[in-house]
């Protein structure tokens, strides 16, 4: 048999050194021999353990011979393969072929591309069994625990695992009880693949414990502890006695700094320490005709009440020091050392906020006013996304009682009865009918948004398996698949199969094994999905094939295969149809179809959701089959007339109007976080990561504010002095979802905000996040990339684009394109109703030919546009590009090493007389990440891959064919 093992075997030349052309090593297989227990068994496809080298590996048959191969030299021994790990093979023989495929497309080695259609967790599943063998009496001679372990194994069935075995015999040398076992042949060891017991997910919930009066005992101690706050509410209790510093000191138990602090922000005030002049007993009386200034101090202290200053003194009666001490010795005055006072000037009802801003409990806070007046449990993710708060905060709230903090387990229903489908329009009726979809090839479905594209699949999906065949549909974003499988669900129930990242290892085993075994028949997933062990495959759908999300790139391990043309790939092995799905087709996709490689089917017109009530009244003219309205505004006449808000004059009224009609609006902005770069105004500094040397993000979701790296996760405290001058102007800059989330707030006070991002949801909290705007319990959703997507929504009449132009003067050929699918797309979630819709997209640069051609929903003259830019510079479709990267933690050893490779490459090129160019070796854009310096080699030709297919590049390199990405 000719198996891949699942073990590096590829040669790589170490750095520095030169590369390696002629090497075939990355698609290295290995020979084994079948035993005579395993030849009836084992068949292509199967999981095996074999020996290698001086250890053993996992490993997957792809061919079965009859003889070893013809160059093997003769002296080569022959190894057993020592186990089958599975009774059934692992994969099909159209994912061996498909992994050979990608193997060498891709530039990859063999067993990563394997590795993708293994079954989930596999390394960390593979165990040594340990069986009873046969059922005949133990022998008598056995020792107490020999016969222990026995009797261990018979309790538990008959088998169990070796580690547990052992654990439980105990003893000083257990591995020689089982050893004396199987020699004697009671027991039979061998490796096993072992299932994960599949769990449910589960969800958290918190619910209110504590009453009013306690929520108002609990609120002023919230959060981190706080000398500053401490002090603060002491001399608020004590307003009506005025407290030296001192004894405010020894009340709070702190120094002198933080009443001092307080002083600095305005909220108290500190007197002076200073010396009193008190008027005694007998003053009134005593004689000073003979001592006239002695006289005047003294009848002016008893004047102004008999307590003084000793300075106001001096200077109101003009005396001397003298004087004073004159009438100190007559017995007639005391000098008296009076502490500072310390006095509260905030007004009371203030005080409480700034308590709770002092300890950081503004979440905490938010939190259990959001709890106020349930009377049942909450989900945590609404919460999550209604107050900015996160875990830590409800645990501190749990720890004290205020709630309760509990996890249930969460089944998504699933519906028992087919639904019938929705008539077909016109245009879907003549798609069905063309007979386009009904053979093998590659098809590109283009229709605008809301065309009813979801509808075609069915109707196909449906058609594939009355024929008796089986499906995958790809969707681009793990948030999509709640609100794709309940269409596909409710349509066929029972066979539909979930397959992501975010399911635990035990529901990917247990939706794999399902997929393996023939009982779903339509596999849903993100690109992974794809290599699900489907047989009689039917049926290949991409949805929204336009998305750079089914590229897979670093940091994900290799291969940086793409799923759709690993799709095109499977569906000619398999003899399905491929259907890409897209309102705004990839440029390349839709180049080949104009050229007649794919088929090309249009959509161009909408259909009314089935869930639309009445037309909307700020858009009388609207039908059914209209796009929503897009209005460009230019930013910079909103701040020519004065407007310096994130929200231009139109974008607020038209949100207004949608509120005051009980409608939803979709805010689309592609960044995360609250501020995009920190500044100090003093000096220039600009907080970078540094591990990335990228601006550092403001995030104020967290327990507490930070600045974070979007790229390698590191964090940091936000500084209130300069770390370079020691300035105190640290200001922050440009805008995140955060920002705009705290924004509208400030506006609309009464609005339902939803903010949708990757800091706000994870895992389950998509599909509940979804189903929360869905049932109109938010009015506005405020999101990222992942909001514009396949989402269905009637409800939404506006669509507001804060910036058109995070992306659009990025180094990347795909800048312009990438904007125009983003702002198509996210327009397209308006109107999708007989309410109409509108779009307002706020822009600096409304006449760019991206922005424009979207705001018209005009694809084709975009694409004719940018088309003949590709062709001018040589990009794709025209010619393709593999990107080389290197990186290391030394940027000179960095920039060498890609200068070196250049020139190889160089070289090679002239050498071969290949019509091929390198752009670079230049820094990539990010040039640092993770604290590794980056630089990259571009190479350029209309098939790239013969410079490269042999050739063995230097550790430290990586090769992404058809990078989506030069960033």
């Amino acid at each position: 048999v000719e198996v891949v093992v699942n073990r590096p075997t590829h040669r790589r030349p170490p750095p520095g050194a030169e590369p390696l052309r002629g090497d075939r090593s990355r698609l290295a297989t290995y020979t084994y021999r079948l035993p005579p227990r395993l030849r009836e068994a084992a068949a292509v496809g199967h999981l095996v353990q074999v020996p290698f080298g001086r250890s053993a590996a996992l490993g997957v048959i792809i061919a079965r011979r009859d003889a070893p191969p013809a160059d093997l030299p003769p002296e080569v021994e022959i190894r057993d393969v020592a186990e089958l790990l599975d009774p059934r093979p692992v994969v099909t023989p159209a994912q061996i072929a498909l992994a050979r495929w990608i193997a060498d497309e891709y530039l990859a080695p063999l067993y990563q591309a394997l590795r993708l259609m293994l079954p989930p967790g596999l390394e960390e599943r593979t165990f040594v069994i340990v069986a009873q063998a046969g059922d005949a009496p133990p022998p008598a001679d056995l020792s107490p625990a020999e016969r222990a372990a026995l009797e261990l194994l018979r309790r538990r069935g008959g088998r169990l695992r070796l580690s547990a075995l052992l654990t439980q015999i105990g003893g000083e040398e257990p591995e020689a009880v089982v050893h004396a076992l199987a020699e004697r042949g009671l027991v039979d060891a061998r490796h096993a693949l072992v299932p994960p017991r599949p769990a449910p997910p589960r969800i958290q919930f918190v619910r209110l414990l504590a009453d009013e009066a306690a929520l108002e005992a609990a609120l002023p101690r919230l959060g981190r502890p706080s000398k500053q706050a401490d002090a603060l509410l002491i001399l608020a209790r004590r307003a009506d006695a005025p407290l030296t510093l001192a004894e405010l000191r020894a009340l709070a138990d702190c120094s002198e700094a933080p009443i001092r602090a307080l002083a600095e922000r305005g909220w108290v005030q500190i007197g002076e320490k200073q010396t009193l002049a008190v008027a005694l007993p007998g003053a009134a009386e005593a004689d000073l005709s003979r001592a006239p200034k002695q006289a005047a101090a003294l009848a002016f202290l008893r004047q102004k009440g008999g307590v003084l200053p000793v300075d106001e003194l001096k200077a109101g009666a003009g005396v001397s020091p003298a004087v004073i001490a004159a009438l100190e010795r007559k017995g007639l005055l005391r000098r008296v050392r009076q502490e500072p006072v310390v006095l509260l000037t905030l007004p009371p009802e203030q005080v409480l906020d700034r308590v709770i801003e002092l300890r950081g409990a503004e979440k905490h806070r938010a939190v259990l006013e959001a709890l106020r007046g349930s009377t049942g449990r909450v989900w945590v993710g609404g919460l999550y996304a209604q107050t900015g708060a996160d875990l830590t905060t409800l645990r501190q709230l749990a720890a004290r009682g205020l709630i309760s903090l509990h996890a249930d387990e969460y089944e998504r229903p699933h519906p028992q009865t087919a639904e019938a489908g929705p008539p077909l329009t016109p245009d879907q009726e003549r798609l069905l009918r063309s007979g386009a979809l009904d053979r093998p090839g590659v098809v590109l479905l283009h229709g605008v948004t809301g065309s009813g594209k979801t509808e075609i699949y069915l109707r196909l999906l449906a058609k594939t398996l009355d024929a008796g065949r089986r499906a995958i549909v790809l969707v681009p974003e793990i948030s999509l698949t709640a609100q794709t499988v309940r269409r596909f669900e409710a349509r066929f129930p029972g066979r539909v199969v979930l397959l992501h990242s975010q399911l635990s290892l035990g529901q990917r085993y247990a939706a794999w094994e399902r997929v393996r075994s023939g009982e779903a028949d339509i596999i849903i997933g993100p690109r992974s999905a794809l290599f699900a062990p489907v047989s009689r495959l039917g049926l290949i759908v991409l949805d929204e094939a336009h998305d750079g999300s089914y590229k897979q790139a670093e940091p994900i391990p290799l291969p940086a295969y793409h799923a759709r043309d690993a799709a095109l790939a499977l569906g000619r092995l398999t003899g399905a149809t491929v259907l890409l799905g897209s309102a705004t087709p990839d440029l390349v996709d839709y180049y080949r179809a104009t050229q007649g490689q794919y088929r090309l089917l249009e959509l161009p017109s909408r259909v009314t959701s089935p869930t639309s009530q009445f037309p909307n009244p700020q858009f009388p003219n609207s039908q059914s089959t209209n796009l929503p309205h897009v209005r460009l505004v230019d930013l910079r006449q909103e701040l020519r007339a004065g407007n310096r808000s994130i929200l231009s004059r139109a974008l607020q009224t038209a949100l207004r109007r949608t509120l005051d009609a009980g409608e939803q609006a979709i805010l689309f902005l592609n960044r995360r976080g609250a501020a995009t770069f920190v500044l100090c105004r003093d000096c220039g500094y600009v907080a970078l990561c540094p591990r990335c040397d990228t601006p550092l993000t403001l995030h104020r979701h967290l327990s507490a504010e930070r600045l974070v790296c979007h790229h390698c996760n590191h964090r940091e405290p936000v500084p209130d002095r300069c770390p370079a001058c020691g300035g105190r102007r640290i200001r922050f800059f440009g805008l995140g979802t955060e920002r705009v989330e705290a924004t509208l707030r400030e506006m609309y006070p009464k609005a339902r905000l939803l903010r949708w991002d990757r800091d706000t949801a994870s895992g389950p909290a998509h599909e509940r996040f979804l189903q929360r705007f869905i049932d109109h319990r938010a009015d506005v959703l405020i999101g990222t990339q992942m909001i514009a997507k396949g989402l269905d929504l009637p409800l939404v009449t506006l669509v507001g684009v804060i910036s058109a132009d995070t992306a659009l003067y990025l180094p990347d050929f795909r800048a312009a394109e990438r904007t125009f699918q983003l702002l198509t797309q996210v327009a397209g979630r308006a109107g999708r109703s007989r309410r109409g819709g509108q779009v307002i997209v706020q822009t600096y640069n409304p006449a760019h030919y991206a922005i424009q051609a979207a705001a018209r929903h005009d694809y084709r003259s975009f694409f004719e546009q940018e088309l003949a830019y590709r062709q001018q510079l040589g990009y794709p479709p025209f010619r393709r590009l593999v990107a080389l990267r290197y990186s290391h933690p030394d940027a000179r050893h960095c920039r060498f090493e890609a200068e070196r490779l250049g020139r190889w490459l160089a070289a090679e090129i002239r050498r071969l007389d290949l019509p091929a160019d390198l752009i670079g070796p230049a820094p990539c854009f990010f040039s640092r990440l993770a604290g590794r310096w980056r630089w990259q080699i571009v190479v350029r030709a209309a098939d790239p891959l013969p410079l490269l297919r042999d050739v063995a590049l230097p550790r430290g390199w990586r090769v992404d064919v058809d990078p989506v990405s030069l960033l």
